[in-house]
């Protein structure tokens, strides 16, 4: 039936027998059965935790996970009374969905709060650490997985390859495969954008070991977690305050060699340029500029020196490219 503002209400006793079938059908796992009696009083609004509660529990026993979340969630934010069987269920639903990681998070923050209940405290732990389990596990499976297309890789010489197993490898601790990548890093035929890709990897995970990397001819020793990344170094910052002038004249042009240098600079790290060279790469920089943009009409004759950076940056800036695909 309808009220005076046209909305559509339950009868009384309509809806106290929905509610008791459906609820009855709960009790006894018949999912199916409780969803054709609990929904029309979701749905009409005329139901209370109990009955919200009875139907998430039937859409989880059925595998209908996304509609069982967001209504989780909104109940969460908005029932404190019955806060953690919504917050129980919800956790359900995420193990459920094979989210393991986001249902640890969730569950760190709800363990510090200091007034919870004890039993509440003891199923969090439990399902914490089954999830765990279940994500070390699977991460040990896509890690070796990763190896494995790392090891193939290598012996195709797919660079490309490298690089993107590399990008998905940044998620996992380097320790169990340390020593094979420090092996890469002096191995004169291992790309210098896959070298500064495993640098920066330990460096994300704090490696503190020092490690030594081969690259243009030189080799030198690092601690990864103590040096600057290739965007952050001071010698990068300054020539980009070298650069600003530009910006305010052609900023689609400062874009470009700013790109440029960051490019140059990623396939160079760890070996960065000196402040002797920060005026070559400069200049360097404006003339690729200007030939993008075609700003100039007659070309600039440029000193040798300049001509060997611009060269460089250029090479440098084709591979990044083809290698990361950006």
């Amino acid at each position: 039936m309808e009220n005076s503002k046209g909305e559509i209400v339950l009868f009384p006793k309509w809806r106290e027998k929905l509610r008791e079938k459906g609820l009855e059908a709960v009790r006894h796992q018949q999912y199916e059965e409780a969803i054709e009696s609990l929904e029309p009083l979701f749905h009409y609004r005329e139901a209370d935790d109990e009955v919200i509660t009875g139907l998430l529990i039937s859409w989880v026993g059925t595998g209908e996970y996304v509609q069982a979340e967001e209504i989780c969630l909104n109940r969460m934010k908005v029932s404190e009374s019955a806060y953690f069987q919504y917050l129980h269920i919800y956790i359900t639903i995420l193990f459920h969905e094979g989210k393991y990681g986001e249902l640890m998070t969730l569950v760190e923050e709800v363990l510090e709060q200091e007034d919870l209940p004890g039993e509440v405290r003891t199923q969090l732990w439990q399902m914490y650490n089954v999830s765990k389990d279940i994500e070390d596990s699977h991460q040990k499976e896509e890690q070796e997985y990763l190896m494995e297309e790392w090891q193939e890789a290598i012996n195709g010489q797919q660079i490309e390859k490298q690089y993107s197993i590399l990008m998905k490898l940044k998620s996992f601790d380097p320790a169990p495969s340390m020593e094979t990548f420090r092996g890469y890093l002096t191995d004169e035929e291992t790309h210098p954008v896959i070298k500064t890709a495993i640098i920066l990897w330990f460096q994300s995970h704090g490696v503190e070991e020092s490690t030594s990397i081969h690259k243009f001819g030189k080799t030198i020793s690092i601690v990864p977690v103590e040096i600057g990344s290739p965007s952050t170094h001071y010698i990068v910052k300054h020539l980009e305050l070298r650069l600003t002038h530009i910006e305010q004249e052609h900023p689609i042009m400062y874009d470009i060699i700013v790109t440029m240098l960051h490019r140059y600079i990623y396939i160079r790290y760890p070996f960065l340029p000196t402040e002797n060279e920060v005026t070559y790469i400069i200049e360097a920089l404006k003339m690729l500029g200007n030939e993008y943009l075609q700003l100039e009409e007659t070309p600039i004759r440029m000193g040798p020196e300049t001509e060997s950076y611009k060269k460089d940056i250029e090479v440098a800036n084709q591979q990044y490219r083809a290698i990361t695909g950006e």
